[in-house]
C-alpha cells in the first residue's frame, strides 16, 4: 500500500542504517547568532549609552564645581589680604595665596569700585567672555565643558561670581585652562571606568536572568518545534508545558495543543488515504453486485402483479441510490463533485418522497413524521443533491431517536432565500460532536462515520447556500438549510 510521506513512520532525517537522526538543537548556535549573546552585547551598549547621557551634564556640573571651589579659595585669599595691616602682604605670601587659588589674578569689586587684590604680575593675553557663575545655561555649560575637555578653549578663563560670604561683593578670578582640562580628563576616565564596570555587572545580571527566564524556555520551544518537524508521528516530540503563567507558558500550552491537533490530523490523513483505497475496492465490488440486483428489479418492474408493480419503483430507486452512494464516496475521496443542475420543484411532495425512501409513515409507528412545508412552496435546487442532503439529515434524526419521537420538517421563503429546518426530539448533541460536526469521520453523533453531514454541507454550499446547526439540547436538535430562491 502506498503511504503518505508526510506521515510515514520514517519521516525525518535518517542515516545510512535507517535510524532516525535527531534534528539539530537550537542550543548549538553560539556567539552573536544566539539570542543570549546579542542580549549581552546590547545590554552593555545600552548601559553605556545611558551613562553617556548622564555623563555630559555631570561633566558640566564638575566644571561649575571646579570654578566654585576656586571662587571660594579666592574669597578666602581676599579675606586674608583684607585682614593684613594696610592691606599689604609680602610677595612670598601673595605668591602662596595665588598658588592656593590656582589662578593668575584675584580681584574683588565692592561698592562700584574695583580693587586689584592679588596678581602674579605677569602680562595676561586678551581674555574672552567671562564665565558668570550666577548666570549660566545648561547647554552652554555642556558645550564649554566639551571644549575644555578636548583642549579647544582659551589659555586663560575669567570667572566672576558673588562672594560666598558677602553677596554685595563680586569675586573675579583668572584661571589657566590647562589644570581644568586635566581635571576633566581625570574625571572622565573615572566615570568611564565606573560606567564600564556597572555595564558589565548589569549586563551579566540581565544576561543570566534572561538566560534563565526567557532564553532557556525559548530554546525548549524551538527544540520541540524542530523535533516535531523531524518526526511528527513521535508522541515524545510533543512539548510538555511548564506551570508558568506568563506569555511563554501560554506559548508552551498553545504549542502543545497545536502539535496534538496536527499529529491527530496527520494520523487521520493517513487513515483517510488507507480508507480511500479500501473503499475504492469495496465500491468496485459492490457496484458489480448492485448491477445484478438492478437487472432483477427491472424484471420485477415489468411484472403484471399490481403489488409488485407498486413496490418495484421504490426498490429500483433504492438500488439506484445505493449505486450513487458508492460513486459519491469515491468522488468525496477524490474531492470531486458534479456541479448542481438546479431546477424549480415543489418542496412538500419532494419531502414526502424522501420520507417514503426512509420508510417513514405519515402517522403511527415509533417515529412520527410531520411535514409542515406549505403545499405551494417551491425551491430552486438540484433534486439529486437536495435529496442526498435531506436524506442524510432525516436519517440522522431517526438514529437520534432510537426509542421513537417526532421528526418535524418545516420551510419558509423570504428575502430571496428558502429556509428549511429539520428538527428531531432526540437527546441533543454532545460537545465533541458539536466541535467537529461537519468534519468527515469526526462529526458523527451516533457511531457513524460523520461523512454524511460533511457531504451535505458541501452540496448545500455548492448551491450558494449554507447548512448549519440551529439549536440542540435535551429537547432535540434542529438543522437549518438556507438556499437561494433563484439562480445567480
Amino acid at each position: 500500500m502506498a503511504q503518505n510521506p508526510t506521515t510515514s513512520n520514517n519521516a525525518g532525517p535518517q542515516n545510512d542504517g535507517g535510524t532516525p537522526v535527531r534534528a539539530p538543537s537550537a542550543t548549538a548556535i553560539p556567539g552573536m547568532n544566539s539570542l543570549s549573546g546579542r542580549l549581552l552585547v546590547l545590554t552593555i551598549v545600552f548601559v553605556m549609552l545611558a551613562e553617556v547621557l548622564i555623563y555630559l551634564p555631570s561633566m558640566a556640573r564638575f566644571r561649575i564645581s571646579y570654578f566654585e571651589a576656586r571662587i571660594e579659595l579666592a574669597d578666602q585669599a581676599a579675606l586674608a589680604l583684607l585682614a593684613a595691616p594696610d592691606g599689604m602682604v609680602s610677595a612670598e605670601l601673595e605668591a602662596d595665596l595665588l598658588h592656593n587659588v590656582g589662578g593668575k589674578l584675584v580681584a574683588m569689586k565692592r561698592r562700584d569700585s574695583t580693587a586689584l587684590i592679588l596678581s602674579d604680575r605677569q602680562e595676561l593675553p586678551m581674555l574672552g567672555k567671562p564665565m558668570e557663575l550666577d548666570n549660566w545655561m545648561w547647554w552652554e555649560a555642556i558645550i564649554d565643558a566639551i571644549g575644555a575637555l578636548t583642549g579647544h578653549t582659551d589659555e586663560y578663563i575669567r570667572v566672576i561670581s558673588p562672594s560666598p560670604r558677602d553677596i554685595s561683593a563680586r569675586i573675579e578670578v583668572v584661571l589657566p585652562a590647562a589644570p581644568l582640562t586635566a581635571a576633566l580628563r581625570d574625571f572622565s576616565w573615572r566615570i568611564f571606568s565606573l560606567s564600564l564596570i556597572i555595564s558589565v555587572i548589569t549586563a551579566g545580571l540581565v544576561y543570566l536572568t534572561l538566560q534563565w527566564w526567557m532564553v532557556r524556555p525559548m530554546r525548549r520551544l524551538i527544540d520541540s518545534i524542530v523535533g516535531f518537524r523531524a518526526a511528527p508521528e513521535d508522541a515524545r516530540q510533543i512539548i510538555r508545558p511548564s506551570a508558568r503563567g506568563d506569555e511563554l507558558g501560554r506559548a508552551e500550552r498553545e504549542l502543545q495543543a497545536m502539535q496534538q491537533d496536527l499529529r491527530q490530523a496527520l494520523t487521520q490523513q493517513t487513515h483517510l488515504a488507507q480508507l480511500g483505497i479500501a473503499v475504492s475496492k469495496i465500491s468496485h465490488d459492490l457496484r458489480n453486485m448492485l448491477a445484478s440486483a438492478q437487472l432483477v428489479s427491472d424484471r420485477l418492474a415489468a411484472s403484471d402483479d399490481p403489488t409488485v408493480r407498486q413496490v418495484a419503483p421504490r426498490l429500483v430507486g433504492s438500488i439506484d441510490r445505493a449505486i450513487a452512494l458508492c460513486a459519491q464516496t469515491l468522488r468525496y475521496g477524490k474531492a470531486e463533485e458534479l456541479e448542481p443542475a438546479a431546477q424549480r420543484f415543489a418542496l412538500r411532495s419532494f419531502l414526502d418522497g424522501v420520507a417514503a425512501g426512509l420508510g417513514l409513515p405519515e402517522d403511527g409507528g415509533s417515529i412520527r413524521w410531520i411535514n409542515a412545508v406549505p403545499g405551494d412552496l417551491t425551491v430552486y435546487a438540484d433534486p439529486d443533491h437536495l435529496y442526498r442532503v435531506l436524506s442524510n439529515l432525516t436519517r440522522n434524526a431517526c438514529h437520534a431517536m432510537p426509542a421513537g419521537g417526532t421528526l418535524h420538517v418545516s420551510a419558509m421563503a423570504g428575502g430571496g432565500r428558502v429556509v428549511i429546518e429539520v428538527a428531531d426530539s432526540g437527546s441533543g448533541l454532545n460537545e465533541t460532536a458539536k466541535a467537529h460536526l461537519f468534519e468527515a469521520f469526526r462529526g458523527s453523533r451516533n457511531g457513524g462515520t460523520g461523512l454524511g453531514l460533511a457531504i451535505a454541507r458541501e452540496l448545500v454550499r455548492a448551491h450558494g447556500g449554507e447548512l448549519e446547526l440551529a439549536r440542540t439540547g435535551p429537547l432535540g436538535t434542529t438543522f437549518r438549510i438556507s438556499l437561494p430562491d433563484a439562480a445567480d
